[in-house]
């Protein structure tokens, strides 16, 4: 029974071995345990792994499956989106992006399922895909450019005298790009969810108080129809922000390849 709107962010968890055994299972004195967020992102990996692995190795059976179908539609569809945004080098990485979309779609829309646990709530997944993205790029841009790299940071056709000041700010809002896209995600997520709480436990004090009257049904009509309204706009979102996502992310890496023509 939920609450309070926030209490399905609360990250539960448990043990994984009894405690009678936790010196036999630990790291640094710390006690290995498992947490929601663990147990959803281990579904989400082995969910995908298994589709694939089934389709990989049974394509015949499976070459008319609407499953299969969908799947060749998001193939399409973030292929054109890294095509369009990365020269042909930066191609050899569409695999990443395609899955990176596909896990944060997933994981919002289980968010959406009742009983169910948001790990894009939690800015400690976000901020460490956001990562992931952010220092790739970095690594990736020393690989190709080396020191031209730094170039990305020098702008051209300024006074001299404004060039320390322009370099510092072009630096931190670089380094903040992994902040601001894990921001992104997180709140969008959590503000939708919120609102939708707010109003399934509303109806919930509405319909079931000790004696039902008409007066609370009536009330609680126009709640429910907006129920109904956010949780198909949470759909969107949902798919949305695992669109916006993928598309900064590949700006990112274009802006790295793009340090070779500085």
């Amino acid at each position: 029974m939920v609450f309070n709107p926030f209490e399905q962010f609360t990250v539960t968890s448990h043990y994984l071995v009894d405690k009678q055994y936790a010196g036999i299972l630990s790291v640094f004195d710390h006690q290995i345990h498992i947490t929601s967020t663990l147990v959803v992102c281990i579904f989400i990996i082995l969910f995908y792994y298994a589709i694939f692995m089934v389709f990989s190795f049974r394509k015949n059976k499976f070459s008319k499956n609407i499953i299969l179908d969908i799947f060749k539609l998001l193939y399409d569809f973030i292929y054109n989106i890294v095509s369009s945004y990365l020269p042909k080098e930066g191609r050899i990485y569409f695999p990443f992006f395609f899955y990176l979309f596909l896990f944060i779609c997933t994981s919002n829309l289980i968010g959406i399922l009742p009983y169910s646990f948001t790990i894009t709530s939690h800015l400690s997944v976000t901020f460490s895909l956001s990562f992931i993205v952010w220092f790739s790029c970095l690594i990736i841009g020393f690989q190709e450019n080396g020191l031209r790299f730094f170039s990305l940071f020098f702008p051209r056709g300024i006074p001299f005298k404004l060039v320390p000041f322009l370099v510092a700010i072009e630096l931190i809002s670089y380094v903040f790009r992994s902040v601001s896209l894990a921001l992104r995600l997180f709140a969008n997520i959590v503000a939708g969810h919120i609102l939708l709480d707010t109003l399934a436990l509303f109806i919930h004090k509405m319909l079931y108080p000790s004696t039902i009257k008409l007066s609370s049904i009536v009330i609680s009509i126009l709640p429910f129809i907006m129920c109904i309204v956010l949780i198909l706009f949470e759909l969107i979102v949902a798919i949305l922000q695992g669109y916006i996502f993928v598309v900064l992310s590949c700006i990112y890496l274009k802006d790295t390849y793009g340090a070779q023509g500085h």
